[in-house]
């Protein structure tokens, strides 16, 4: 038994090192008449018509490459997009969801993400309904912004460290029932579990994060909510509270991961991030 895990380990070590090695060469399309660029990760088994999940990095992140969700590609079979946001006044590249900061980007974020997913999915020969979408704070702030704006663009988002921002919360209404995660910490001091109803932060006003996803799970009419402890990396010594909304007539489940004591962060160091992503998502694969 010692020995098969040591197999199984030393496995899971090289598809990770693979994924981290692979080249990001920096692909680029025409989107009305600007070039966008974009990373792909294709793993070597990929299949026609493979599912695609799309990572939206942070505001000004220097990441935008995961090994840990490239490994799961590999092993799982998906294909993995690395698109790059637009610099605003401070030459910060994001996601125009509500920073002052961002007031001067012209750009349609739903109508971007479209034209992308319809260049990727082309080019490489992925399938153009089995796109998912994940966001890191910046990139789980448009995770929100689309359940309320445009949900149909993916088929599920996963936030991670996300914020819904009053101006969108207040103007605009929850229609379509979306699946979606969010995995926040309680001591992310850059996007506050409990909210920003005064601006403190200076990155506009947006609601408590319990509140951000209680507001999807009526949306998706969910009838039943259930919570329980998971396990936490053996380094984190933190605790992980798990709450699922479920019973939604339309399938769409809605779950928190609640870290007590997490940071600001792709968070893991206390779980599985990119493994417990795809494992929501994977529900949501249209079948042919």
């Amino acid at each position: 038994m010692k020995q098969l895990f040591s197999v199984i380990s030393i496995c899971v070590i090289s598809l990770s090192a693979l994924a981290q090695a692979a080249p990001q060469t920096k692909e680029s399309f025409d989107y009305r008449g600007m070039p966008r660029t974009y990373a792909m990760y294709l793993p070597d088994t990929l299949e026609k018509g493979a599912p695609l999940v799309v990572y939206v990095h942070g505001y000004g992140s220097k990441t935008r490459w995961l090994a840990d969700l490239n490994a799961v590609a590999a092993r799982e079979g998906f294909a993995v997009c690395y698109p790059d946001g637009l610099p605003d006044s401070r030459g910060k590249d994001g996601w125009k969801v509500g920073y002052p900061p961002q007031e001067s980007l012209d750009i349609d974020e739903a109508d971007y993400f479209r034209h992308l997913l319809d260049e990727v999915c082309a080019r490489y020969g992925l399938s153009r309904d089995n796109v998912f979408c994940a966001g890191m704070s910046n990139g789980g702030d448009l995770c929100y912004q689309f359940a309320y704006t445009d949900p149909t663009i993916f088929r599920a988002y996963a936030s991670v460290a996300g914020l819904t921002f009053e101006c969108t919360y207040l103007p605009e209404k929850l229609t379509e029932p979306v699946p979606f995660m969010e995995i926040h910490g309680t001591a992310d001091k850059t996007s506050m579990w409990g909210g920003d109803h005064d601006n403190k932060g200076g990155w506009g006003a947006y609601i408590p994060v319990p509140l951000a996803v209680a507001a999807i799970a009526a949306n998706n009419r969910c009838t039943v909510a259930a919570s329980d402890t998971v396990p936490s990396l053996p380094e984190s010594g933190r605790t992980v509270v798990r709450t699922v909304y479920g019973g939604s007539p339309s399938g769409a489940d809605v779950v928190l991961y609640r870290i007590e004591g997490g940071k600001h962060s792709w968070a893991k160091k206390d779980i599985e991030t990119s493994e417990i992503i795809w494992n929501f998502f994977k529900q949501y694969l249209k079948k042919d």
